[in-house]
């Protein structure tokens, strides 16, 4: 087929019998120009085919249009909910996304920040990345808009936008304690995360206030995997007196926790109840049926953006901190002591 000619603001210009600058006008939306006259541009520029360049408008804008996004493992369930979430706002706002995968490697993520940055993207979108290392903080505030999602740091003056953390894991907790559950197991997430330390602090006050047993021998601390979980089952099964319950930082530690208690032949929940966090679509499956508390993942996600894009336009607003609620979900991996 011959080449087809893209269609500019031009053709539409001549075709309206209209000045370039009132169609440019009309096309952005602005005020300035005649409902009826936009109306008449908008349908002209439709039926000819026009699409406005993005190396045009950015160029106007002195804006990319592009959000970069890093996760810290594309293979977590869990990530593609966080990233939908963003979408859903950049794509509204006429954005799109650059998605970097650090792998949760320190390294990658610094290279990837930098490409990032070097490509003038308008701001970057942080899930579950490190922040301690002062190359991080460095581009963190060199002036790119950035936005935190789930893993803070006090020194930082950024946006975030998290879960509610501890009320998730006390609400769960209280659950496993009137179950009649006494010893209870605690897998961490890695200590280097923010939401991983109000989790583990958030076990340890309500291990105290309610009363659990040994509760500090039980403390593994394991990473957001599903390896990381067939680890710990390895710890507490090897125990003297292995805990009745035991609760997973994220859902795929806590599958990867029944595989490995299903290997040394404990049954879930008969022998230990199993309970997970964040609510990935694998946790309501018949075959895993996973007691979890659930995040709001793509609200998060969608929450970030909004903060993201208001940043972008008002640069010297005052940080802010939004929290999401959890909620426990209830499912077959949790049982009454027996």
């Amino acid at each position: 087929m011959p080449d087809q000619k893209r269609v500019t603001i031009k053709d539409v210009a001549r075709e309206t019998g209209l000045a370039i600058s009132t169609v440019s006008n009309a096309l952005a939306g602005k005020e300035l120009v005649k409902p009826e006259t936009r109306s008449f541009v908008v349908e002209t520029a439709e039926r000819l085919g026009y699409r406005a360049s993005i190396v045009a408008r950015s160029l106007r804008a002195q804006r990319s249009y592009a959000i970069g996004v890093l996760i810290e493992d594309v293979s977590n369930p869990s990530a593609s909910a966080f990233v939908r979430g963003v979408e859903d706002v950049a794509i509204s706002a006429g954005c799109t996304l650059l998605l970097a995968d650090t792998d949760s490697d320190l390294e990658r993520q610094v290279t990837a920040m930098r490409t990032l940055i070097d490509r003038q993207v308008d701001g970057l979108v942080l899930i579950s990345q490190h922040l301690a290392d002062p190359r991080v903080r460095e581009m963190l505030t060199s002036g790119t808009p950035s936005v935190l999602i789930q893993r803070r740091d006090p020194g930082l003056s950024l946006d975030y936008v998290g879960s509610d953390n501890a009320g998730g894991l006390i609400e769960a907790l209280r659950y496993i304690y009137r179950l009649g559950h006494r010893r209870i197991g605690f897998v961490t997430g890695p200590m280097h995360s923010s939401s991983a330390r109000e989790r583990l602090e958030a076990f340890q006050t309500t291990a105290t206030e309610l009363g659990f047993e040994d509760s500090e021998s039980l403390i593994y601390e394991g990473r957001y995997s599903f390896r990381s979980g067939l680890e710990a089952a390895g710890f507490f099964s090897g125990l003297r007196t292995p805990p009745t319950s035991i609760f997973a930082s994220n859902d795929m530690n806590a599958i990867g926790l029944m595989q490995g208690l299903a290997e040394r032949g404990m049954a879930t929940p008969r022998d230990v109840s199993v309970v997970g966090l964040d609510d990935i679509d694998l946790a309501g499956l018949k075959a895993i049926d996973l007691t979890t508390v659930r995040l709001e993942k793509r609200a998060i996600g969608s929450e970030a953006a909004r903060l993201l894009l208001r940043r972008v336009t008002e640069p010297d607003r005052p940080a802010e901190t939004s929290i999401l609620p959890t909620r426990l979900i209830v499912r077959g991996t949790t049982g009454p002591l027996t």
